[in-house]
């Protein structure tokens, strides 16, 4: 009974698995040493979660911006904001 068209659209039932950078984007971000080191200094779960919100934009200026806001935080030593913790 359950429709296929309603399948796969809730967060908990894609596959974070594939939640990877793209070549080109990880090469973008290999560009800053800065960022990249910050970037490796981070635990898996981070990775993936920051990766999924980067590749699950629908239209490349998105993808573009939330890329670079990456790679900015990154360099800066800092995880994106809605992954950190509110400081007390």
């Amino acid at each position: 009974r359950r429709k296929h068209e309603k399948s796969q659209i809730y967060a908990y039932e894609q596959d974070h698995q594939a939640a990877q950078l793209p070549e080109a984007d990880e090469q973008s971000l290999r560009a800053n040493p800065l960022a990249w080191e910050f970037w490796l200094q981070q635990p898996a779960s981070y990775r993936k979660s920051a990766a999924w919100w980067v590749i699950s934009a629908k239209k490349e200026e998105t993808h573009r911006k939330r890329l670079a806001t990456l790679i900015e935080d990154c360099a800066q030593n800092r995880r994106l904001a809605m992954f950190s913790r509110p400081k007390k």
